[in-house]
């Protein structure tokens, strides 16, 4: 078995003698989350110059903010290295905060190209070529320290695998360890492969007193399943199965409080992440309706379920994850602290 590397001290002794060598993100550098164009409203320090730059965006020919790939999403994680000694691929990536990579998440990929008529995995080498690879719902927090690894298993052609025998797949190659910074710049967007969008981390942000709300306490976002056409029958689960292990062992959520009417909701009973999690429908309030009577009550009420430790991590949503959603999201974070134009931006 071939191994290339032992860590960040191995990488700096063996240099370009190694087989793969890192490309970027590489030596601590800072690497954004939060899209170009979503950092250029946010910016911007009044509402007034917020609506003006949308105004002008939205005239034709422009359309550049809203329209950008990146919009409500985190900007592409994208990792390099080169294979100099003929590795094909696949390749197993690994990336944690914990330099001996104990807590690592793993991605697999193939690197190899694929016959359009057949489907077939042709096996063509990519020696001395620089393999790029966008992590996909890579989801990582802002502000952190990152480590990666990237390891290739040998491949002789068409079902080769780990268990096939061959020379070629019993030999495993590691590169070292290479270490990246994200940048600290809320809010920590995350994805996931069904239909529910506009998931983001609650916490991140800066306070008054110069403290950090914690990552991955509070989540917001859109609805878990749709709403119910009837009244009767609860809608359709927009989460795939990765999704729930997602949300239930990599976010560890605990909670599922879900915002919306009995309407909307029907006969749900049960959170579409499972039994295992807590289910909390509370028909709540969005803009002038959270200072009613009936929305002070119900703001309360939300208001103590993030009071008991034991529901956390907490998922929070309404239909959308903009109104109901963003209204306790703006009271969450404001008794919390934190700026008031950070407020702001974040419901807009």
């Amino acid at each position: 078995m071939k191994i290339v590397g032992v860590g960040l001290v191995g990488f700096l002794a063996l240099g370009a003698s190694a087989a793969l060598e890192p490309v970027e993100p590489i030596g601590g550098k800072v690497i954004p989350l939060v899209p170009a164009a979503q950092k250029r409203v946010m910016a911007l320090p009044t509402l007034a110059e917020r609506l003006a730059l949308f105004a002008d965006d939205n005239q034709k020919g422009k359309k550049q903010l809203k329209h950008d790939p990146y919009w409500r999403k985190a900007a592409p994680v994208v990792l390099k290295w080169k294979a100099t000694q003929g590795e094909k691929g696949p390749w197993k990536v690994l990336i944690g905060k914990s330099a001996d990579l104990s807590d690592a998440r793993v991605w697999y990929v193939s690197a190899r190209k694929t016959d359009k008529a057949t489907g077939r995995e042709t096996g063509d080498a990519q020696s001395k070529d620089i393999v790029s690879y966008e992590v996909p719902l890579a989801n990582l927090e802002i502000g952190t320290h990152y480590y990666w690894q990237v390891v290739c298993r040998g491949y002789c052609g068409f079902g080769c695998g780990p268990k096939h025998g061959c020379k070629e797949c019993k030999s495993l190659t590691k590169s070292a360890v290479f270490d990246f910074v994200t940048e600290d710049l809320a809010p920590r967007w995350i994805a996931i492969e069904g239909t529910t969008a506009n998931i983001r981390d609650l916490g991140g942000r800066k306070t008054a007193s110069g403290k950090r709300v914690r990552q991955g306490m509070a989540y917001r976002g859109q609805g878990l399943n749709s709403n119910s056409v009837t009244g009767e029958v609860q809608g359709r689960n927009r989460l795939t199965v990765e999704d729930v292990k997602y949300f239930t062992k990599t976010l560890g959520v605990k909670t599922d409080l879900d915002l919306r009417g009995k309407g909307e909701t029907a006969d749900l009973s049960e959170s579409p992440l499972g039994s295992s999690v807590k289910l909390i429908i509370r028909s709540s309030s969005a803009y002038e309706g959270i200072f009613t009577e009936h929305g002070k009550q119900v703001m309360a009420a939300n208001f103590r379920e993030f009071c008991d430790k034991a529901n956390y991590p907490i998922y929070f949503h309404c239909i959308g994850g903009a109104d109901r959603t963003g209204a306790l999201a703006y009271v969450l974070n404001g008794v919390l602290g934190v700026d008031r134009h950070e407020l702001e931006t974040d419901w807009e």
